[in-house]
């Protein structure tokens, strides 16, 4: 279990657009399972975050529901879309001598640290904290901050000691790491490991992070704007931030700037562009954006037997991914839907939903972990492996580490 605790925040449920969606309290559900759950878990958050925004394009004669659900549970330019022609097209080919490789040349502290977070990624944790404590002296942010973790949560050989973890999380922060600074934040927000709960310096060092790309910073620093926690309410930036997060890679936030769209909340209010961004949401997989998607392209009778096919299968998807509300209220459309539809039709969406894949992230963004990694809502966690017989004599194999 992780040793942050969220700090308790102010909530105002207060609805946006009249009514139809409640940013507050989905905001601050939002900042605070971040803060919880973001910068101490066994798995460290130090390499890795989110993945890209998929193009999509209007659905024709589409128009954007009256509600919007809640987001599920698992998370500048323009969102990138393919070129329609090559890449070399145009282009002239260098003519000459190839160019001489050069081979790359990796530093010693640099393989140090790859091979001490192989050891702490496999919860190999005495062996990693040992080959660690060194660089993380030396002034390597990256080993300060797993440091900084094992003594956050007394992983292998560390005992729990918070006032250590808060030393190690600042020495990395300064160095502007940017999983530190969350972390330093939250340790500022709730008073553990620094003496007292100082809001100023967790705002300072929620911001830093999420100036620095991390997309839990970012997306606590829109709640924060949004909701009005230590600065004054600012609903632009707090899309802006989403806005941000959102290219960044999450597919969270994806959803949260359609609404945002939807609703008009912080930016001109646009149901063309928010469609838009529901639909990169949903081929991503997030189940609220293909609810969403579900409720408004088909209509039963009225629509086009394609709409419907396709109204069925975003429905489908949204049962079968969703969280419980999700689920119900896909199975209501459902069920209000299928009526009016060809039987053929109802067997050709259940078909694509079968056969549908989320939609890739792009090159250049690491995966989101809510979506993209083993365990993620894309990808299933490979099966436990199996025990060995009873009374099978396991004691050759390799001792293994402490794990969370």
């Amino acid at each position: 279990m992780v040793n942050h605790d969220a700090h308790s925040m102010g909530q105002d449920d207060t609805g946006i657009d009249g009514g139809f969606v409640t940013y507050r309290a989905l905001i601050f559900s939002l900042v605070v399972a971040a803060l919880a759950a973001a910068p101490g878990g066994f798995a460290p958050v130090a390499l890795a975050q989110g993945t890209g925004p998929a193009p999509a394009t209007t659905t024709p004669g589409a128009t954007v529901p009256a509600t919007i659900p809640p987001a599920a549970t698992p998370q500048a330019a323009t969102p990138p879309t393919y070129p329609s022609t090559p890449a070399t097209a145009g282009l002239k080919v260098p003519t000459g001598p190839a160019p001489e490789l050069k081979p790359v040349i990796i530093k010693k502290e640099d393989l140090d640290f790859i091979n001490a977070k192989a050891q702490f990624d496999a919860h190999n944790y005495y062996p990693a904290y040992l080959a660690l404590l060194p660089l993380a002296h030396r002034g390597d942010p990256r080993a300060q901050y797993l440091v900084a973790l094992m003594n956050d949560n007394g992983l292998g050989p560390v005992q729990l000691n918070v006032d250590d973890a808060a030393r190690w999380y600042k020495a990395a922060a300064e160095k502007e790491m940017a999983e530190a600074q969350f972390a330093l934040a939250n340790m500022y927000s709730t008073g553990r490991g620094v003496g007292t709960v100082d809001p100023q310096q967790a705002v300072n060092w929620l911001t830093r992070s999420a100036k620095n790309g991390y997309i839990p910073g970012m997306l606590a620093v829109a709640g924060m704007h949004e909701i009005g926690i230590g600065t004054p309410r600012d609903p632009a930036a707090a899309a802006e931030w989403t806005r941000q997060a959102a290219l960044a890679g999450s597919v969270q936030a994806l959803y949260l700037y359609a609404a945002r769209l939807y609703a008009g909340d912080g930016v001109r209010k646009d149901d063309d562009q928010a469609l838009e961004w529901f639909q990169r949401a949903a081929m991503r997989g997030h189940p609220s954006a293909q609810l969403v998607l579900g409720s408004l392209v088909g209509d039963g009778l009225k629509a086009p037997s394609e709409q419907n096919i396709q109204a069925m299968m975003w429905l489908t998807l949204a049962a079968q991914r969703g969280d419980a509300d999700i689920k119900a209220s896909a199975a209501d459309m459902r069920r209000g839907l299928q009526p009016n539809m060809m039987p053929s039709d109802v067997a050709e969406a259940a078909r694509r939903a079968r056969a549908w894949k989320p939609w890739p992230q792009f090159a250049g963004l690491a995966p989101d972990p809510a979506y993209d990694l083993p365990g993620g809502l894309n990808v299933p966690a490979p099966p436990k492996p199996a025990k060995p017989p009873a009374g099978a004599n396991a004691a050759g194999g390799a001792a293994a580490g402490r794990g969370g």
